[in-house]
């Protein structure tokens, strides 16, 4: 008979290796620290990040099937490079899940949440700085949203497109522009109407893909062969 005075059960971590090196990775191509086109060798991310070669080589597949990773045409992979037909599909599809994740956000978050929301948009010392913040603001846009379908399809998305923000933000306007769309969709939040909300996403998510396709631009001369 099992003594109920000794417990020796251990908690499960909630993430396994292989997901955790995921999570860096992707933290990592969305805050510009791996670049469009960076070489990513299997040696490298042993030594970057202290696990097995099995848990990379597994992080290696699992990043390829949610795009951020590919091929290198020299040896391991790559940070996946966007042209301008995959820009242009990710933000149509973005244009058909954010306001959604807007709208479930109004309805489902706390007021806590929305708080904690809206202080994200606020002013910020630093590009740097504000950058991550967006960062956070999208994390909890789809944490409030709880739907785990939504997030797992938004999240890589997001990833991909936070890799291009800090180029796209130097096109003439965009930063101030998309400074007044966060903080109009952080009001429409606010005042809690889904359909303020979702507008408002729209609008931020069709003025971000023009930016952003006038980036990639950019970014193709700068990195010319595929």
């Amino acid at each position: 008979m099992t003594d109920p005075k000794l417990d020796l059960l251990i908690d499960r971590p909630t993430e396994s290796v292989p997901e955790m090196v995921v999570r860096r990775i992707r933290q990592a191509i969305a805050a510009g620290l791996l670049p469009p086109g960076r070489q990513l060798t299997e040696r490298e991310l042993v030594e970057l990040t202290g696990v097995s070669r099995t848990s990379v080589r597994e992080a290696m597949r699992h990043l390829q099937t949610l795009g951020l990773v590919e091929p290198s045409p020299s040896r391991g992979v790559r940070v996946a490079r966007l042209g301008s037909d995959e820009v242009r599909e990710i933000y149509e599809v973005r244009d058909a899940l954010e306001p959604a994740a807007a709208e479930l956000f109004v309805l489902r978050a706390t007021d806590e949440e929305v708080a904690e929301l809206v202080e994200k948009v606020q002013p910020r010392p630093s590009g740097d700085s504000r950058l991550q913040a967006i960062y956070e603001f999208d994390e909890l846009l789809l944490a409030g949203a709880r739907n785990s379908l939504l997030k797992s399809m938004l999240e890589p998305l997001h990833t991909r497109i936070h890799a291009l923000r800090s180029l796209s933000v130097t096109i003439p306007g965009r930063h101030e522009a998309s400074r007044q769309e966060y903080l109009d969709l952080a009001e429409a939040i606010a005042s809690r109407s889904p359909e303020r909300a979702a507008e408002a996403a729209h609008r931020h998510v069709r003025a971000a893909a023009k930016a952003a396709l006038e980036a990639v631009e950019i970014l193709e001369k700068q990195q010319p062969s595929k």
